[in-house]
């Protein structure tokens, strides 16, 4: 697969794909990957020639998942959907916001990134179906008791996995079951999956910032993550700014920003960093 170790796969729940999540999607097939995308129910805006199926295949609607659901319930519809879907498959997975800038190979079935705070991310993740931490993770939110063992709030009354707090059936689920079973040993370091992090996300946005100084020559992959969609819809009415990584990044796919806006929760009113 022109140096693919394996398939890559996504999930897409939300609304019709802004040119965000079009241009994620074409930075992999434009390299040759073999790329699904499954969705949980029909949209507009997904690319000419991207292979589509719908995620019943791999897991049903959750019973949490409203009509119209929130972001979080879309988050761990999405963590669920991940987990379910390495244990069946031998694929990377990767967010709608993992922008590919060159093929993931890690042919022992193993990648996913540190975020340089001391945990992982899973914007892009693979796992061995035999892995214990997938094993594990599948196994907690299976489970009765939800309580994370690595929390240290107060309990409180979880029913299932869409009480837990934001991240819980993410990141740091993710993080907790690596480093219990050693596989956090495997991380690949900030710069290959998660260059910017936090307060530096402002580089994707900031006119005329040279890739350079998003990107460095490890770096497989610029992770975008929501809050970049909203910077966009709250200052920008959805668009980058001219002759911005994000600009330049649309372009070279072909993509017009202005034919699909990038959507979002408005942000608290304030100038957005630069």
């Amino acid at each position: 697969m022109n140096g693919w170790s394996h398939p890559v796969a996504a999930f897409w729940a939300g609304e019709d794909l802004s040119f965000v999540e079009q241009m994620v999607i074409l930075s992999y097939l434009d390299q040759g990957c073999d790329f699904t995308l499954y969705l949980g129910h029909a949209v507009k805006g997904v690319p000419e020639g991207t292979t589509t199926r719908d995620a019943d295949e791999v897991m049903a609607r959750p019973a949490f998942v409203s009509a119209d659901p929130t972001r979080k319930q879309l988050a761990v519809w999405s963590d669920l959907f991940r987990i379910r879907l390495l244990q069946d498959h031998a694929v990377i997975w990767a967010d709608l916001d993992a922008y590919c800038l060159r093929p993931y190979d890690f042919p022992d079935g193993y990648a996913f990134g540190e975020n340089g705070e001391g945990g992982v991310l899973s914007g892009v993740l693979a796992l061995p179906p035999a892995s214990a931490a997938l094993r594990d993770m599948a196994d907690f939110l299976a489970g009765d008791d939800l309580r994370p063992p690595w929390s240290k709030r107060p309990a409180s009354a979880v029913r299932g996995p869409a009480d837990l707090p934001w991240g819980d059936t993410g990141p740091r689920l993710l993080t907790h079951a690596l480093q219990s079973s050693g596989e956090i040993s495997r991380a690949s370091p900030p710069p290959v999956f998660y260059p910017l992090f936090r307060q530096t996300l402002a580089k994707l946005w900031r006119p005329g910032l040279p890739d350079t100084a998003i990107s460095g020559p490890d770096t497989l992959s610029v992770h975008i993550f929501g809050v970049t969609k909203r910077v966009m819809a709250t200052y920008w009415q959805g668009l980058p700014p001219p002759n911005s990584w994000l600009a330049r990044a649309a372009a070279r796919h072909g993509i017009r920003p202005d034919s699909a806006p990038a959507t979002g929760e408005p942000l608290p009113h304030k100038p957005p960093a630069t």
